[in-house]
């Protein structure tokens, strides 16, 4: 049985009181108008930036809010770590992350400084998370755009959305959503030439929530996982040379992000004292992991209870847990992967439904049945009792988001990724100066390869 690491055993320092929420743009310090004149300039000088020679063999990376995490990061880290063919770059607007990055032996760059400009205006390739404004809208036009997406959507995503302030970006109807659409929210509207999904199934519902906004489907494992897949093998090492110990275990509550007020972290645990006494009772520890873009804080030091920094890497968590409490995050599919114990606890359901996503991706219902506290009561008698611990998530549901077998090891998975980015990469722009041959074998959804982006 996988050995119960203490908190002490993540990765990430975890703070008593607070989880601060990762930083912002100053974009969104400006008045509307303000905003509107930033994206109409944006747009000038993407295009200008299209007449800059790029490069096959230059690639910059980033990811959402400034944070050095989730997909692009650990794909980057493979590049700069196994292809040294390719010259790979990490752009950030936060010094702390610029520090670590090149602490840690890696390039990096802010993303205006000097450097970070002739990086990015010469990169053939751009990765991102979530749209190309995690890199530089302004200066990435004509790159290969490759967005390795921040999740396995459950809920709806892109043009899938109908409810919510999104609705407006994908969905314009009035002439001020329009013009928001056309500038504040451009990068929204930019074509993505490979869209990550981990199996043909997610690759297929992408494409429809995409639309032509997804060029190419590129199917692979997501490189986070890299990490998260290394830590289990890790963890049933120790727990086969260890034997039993009285460790405790540990839980990790993730909730996914809500429409604006957001989540409410008093109204999903309303009784800490209950709380502590059933995790105390049950020798467990909660990590609880916010949404990147939410903000929490306990009210008080806990015993049994700690906050994980929002800026922290979900995935350098996972596979060190015993199970995890989520909603309707993606996370679940990752914890399915990894055959770790998934509770769901969707205390909001109709609420969720009504204002963040009026539909799911599988039949909710049946996905959480029989693994399921749909009241706060019903959660702590879960942890009390420990019934979680046998709980596994439905099969037919994993093997579609996953595909059905073991899967690549996560090094050979990267490494075809890498190939299917550079295959695209060198078809708009030809070979690299060193002429190294094109890598593995691309295995593309619709729409032809080559061309350039707006």
């Amino acid at each position: 049985m996988p050995a119960r690491p203490d908190v002490a055993a993540t990765r990430v320092a975890l703070s008593p009181l607070t989880a601060p929420a990762v930083r912002k743009s100053p974009l969104g310090l400006l008045a509307p108008g303000g905003r509107v004149l930033v994206g109409l300039i944006q747009r000038m000088l993407r295009t200008l930036s299209r007449v800059v020679p790029r490069r096959a063999d230059r690639w910059v990376f980033a990811s959402r809010a400034d944070a050095y995490v989730d997909n692009p990061r650990f794909l980057f880290e493979h590049v700069a770590d196994h292809h040294h063919e390719i010259s790979a770059v990490w752009v950030s607007g936060d010094d702390a992350v610029v520090d670590r990055v090149r602490g840690e032996g890696r390039s990096a760059a802010r993303r205006w400084s000097i450097s970070g400009i002739w990086s990015t205006l010469r990169a053939g390739v751009a990765v991102y998370a979530f749209d190309v404004a995690d890199v530089n809208v302004a200066l990435t036009g004509g790159t290969v755009g490759v967005n390795l997406y921040h999740g396995i959507p459950l809920k709806q995503i892109e043009n899938d959305i109908t409810v919510g302030s999104a609705r407006r970006i994908y969905h314009p109807r009035t002439l001020a959503d329009r013009l928001r659409a056309a500038t504040v929210y451009y990068p929204r509207s930019i074509p993505n030439d490979l869209v990550l999904a981990p199996s043909a199934q997610v690759a297929q519902a992408m494409q429809r929530a995409f639309g032509a906004r997804a060029r190419h489907m590129m199917v692979g494992r997501p490189p986070r996982m890299t990490v998260s897949v290394a830590d289990r093998a890790a963890v049933a090492v120790e727990g086969a040379d260890r034997g039993g110990d009285d460790h405790p275990a540990v839980l990790l509550y993730a909730p996914t992000w809500r429409v604006p007020p957001g989540f409410d972290l008093a109204e999903a645990l309303p009784d800490l004292e209950a709380l502590e006494s059933a995790l105390s009772d049950a020798n467990t520890r909660l990590l609880i992991k916010a949404h990147l873009y939410d903000k929490v804080m306990l009210p008080r030091l806990l015993d049994r209870v700690e906050l994980v920094p929002n800026e922290a890497e979900i995935n350098e968590l996972i596979g060190r847990v015993d199970g995890v409490v989520t909603d309707y995050s993606s996370v679940m599919f990752d914890a399915a992967l990894l055959r770790i114990p998934v509770v769901f606890y969707p205390f909001d359901l109709a609420d969720y439904v009504r204002a963040s996503s009026t539909s799911f991706a599988f039949d909710y219902e049946s996905l959480v049945k029989g693994h399921v506290a749909r009241t706060y009561a019903e959660l702590v008698d879960v942890i009390h009792s420990g019934a979680w611990r046998t709980w596994t998530f439905p099969p037919e549901v994993r093997d579609q988001v996953w595909g059905e077998g073991p899967g690549p090891a996560m090094v050979d998975s990267n490494s075809d990724l890498v190939g299917q980015i550079t295959n695209v990469a060198t078809s708009r722009f030809g070979p690299a100066r060193f002429g190294r041959a094109r890598f593995g074998r691309a295995r593309f959804g619709r729409a032809r390869v080559g061309g350039s982006a707006p």
